[in-house]
């Protein structure tokens, strides 16, 4: 009896971790790939069911009844829940970038509007809007978002901006050379591979590469996008 009681004790004990439930074809390999730099154990899921209120993914459980939803909230939590110990000084160094990158540049990359997600176009060839030019200043003077390193604010930048050349393949961001470069950093990231597959980081570099030489559109990375039918 005792036996039997200890077991049943244990199994209520039971972590199970983070789990993720998504496709490749959403905006989940943008926490897949927070995982991967960060080592952390991400189960994955299927897409559905889930306990989503709005029947989307991503969506994300973890143990104590946690779920969230909306990919940059997911990369919030899991920076609180399993990052390095921060204080809300140093949370806000990437916190701003993470809710910008869901607020504005979802819709600078793809044209969205709230409650409307289909693809009208991107923003991001156009140098001329204050937010894409601000960007590029910025990207001028760091490698990276915060403290010039790696953190979860370039996960969520660097995943909206090199959607850019999947969506958009006569895009031209040769007159951004800065962000150019910084989406091939990204891109060549062995982490960035493992979420988001061998084509779309291919895709990735070639165009990036092209658009950081300022070639415009056509020429070197134009063979390429042929050859995978885009």
């Amino acid at each position: 009896m005792q036996f039997v009681l200890v077991a049943r004790v244990c199994a209520l004990n039971i972590r199970m971790g983070p789990t993720l439930h998504g496709t490749p074809q959403s905006r989940s390999p943008l926490i897949n790939w927070y995982a991967y730099e960060t080592g952390l154990d991400l189960k994955m899921a299927p897409p559905r069911p889930s306990k989503h209120p709005f029947d989307q993914v991503p969506f994300l459980t973890d143990d104590d009844g946690v779920e969230v939803f909306e990919s940059g909230a997911i990369l919030l939590y899991l920076v609180d829940a399993y990052g390095e110990t921060s204080t809300p000084q140093d949370r806000a160094k990437f916190t701003k970038w993470v809710v910008w990158s869901n607020s504005e540049l979802d819709s600078l990359c793809f044209g969205a509007i709230p409650g409307d997600h289909r693809v009208r176009g991107t923003s991001m060839d156009k140098p001329s809007i204050k937010q894409v030019a601000v960007l590029e200043g910025i990207l001028a003077a760091h490698e990276w978002l915060v403290a010039d390193t790696f953190s979860v604010a370039d996960v969520a930048v660097g995943s909206y901006l090199n959607y850019v050349p999947l969506f958009f393949p006569s895009a031209d961001l040769s007159l951004t050379p800065n962000i150019a470069n910084y989406m091939l950093r990204c891109a060549e990231r062995p982490a960035f591979a493992q979420a988001f597959g061998s084509q779309h980081t291919s895709l990735v570099k070639a165009k990036a590469h092209e658009w950081a030489q300022g070639a415009p559109t056509g020429s070197g990375a134009g063979a390429f996008f042929r050859k995978i039918g885009l």
